[in-house]
């Protein structure tokens, strides 16, 4: 019963922690977009600056992108991901998309490099687990 509500607490933890991920991502498209009007409103070259270090941005993620994820989105996010691509700032929904993950790993980076740690203590847990019972046989 205890390692129930022990999975419990982690699928809530796991949840609020997606939450504010999706959050973070949220918050930096309403950036993007200010940034975008603040370009528009000082004037083509600024504009075009922005355009140019975003557009990077987009380069690096098309090129670097080797591995295809499915995902249902809410009607908020998919149109976040059109405001992107209307904007001329990606290509695709599935540019914006990558985009936006990368972004948000990297607002979140701290959050990353802790996880990391744990799952990295998760993985010797198993394979101490493993060996436990492969000595046993």
């Amino acid at each position: 019963m205890e390692n129930h509500h022990g999975d419990k607490h982690e699928k809530e933890t796991a949840e609020d922690e997606k939450g504010r991920l999706g959050e973070g991502i949220e918050s930096l498209v309403e950036e993007v977009q200010k940034v975008v009007k603040v370009a528009i409103k000082q004037g083509a070259s600024a504009a075009e600056t922005i355009g140019e270090n975003i557009k990077g941005t987009i380069h690096e993620v098309r090129y670097k992108r080797d591995n295809v994820v499915m995902v249902r989105m809410d009607v908020d996010s998919l149109k976040k991901l059109d405001d992107l691509v209307e904007a001329g700032i990606s290509g695709s929904r599935s540019e914006a998309a990558a985009f936006l993950i990368v972004e948000g790993v990297k607002s979140r980076q701290g959050l990353f490099d802790r996880m990391a740690d744990k799952v990295e203590e998760i993985r010797r847990a198993r394979e101490d687990l493993r060996q436990m019972v492969d000595d046993e046989s």
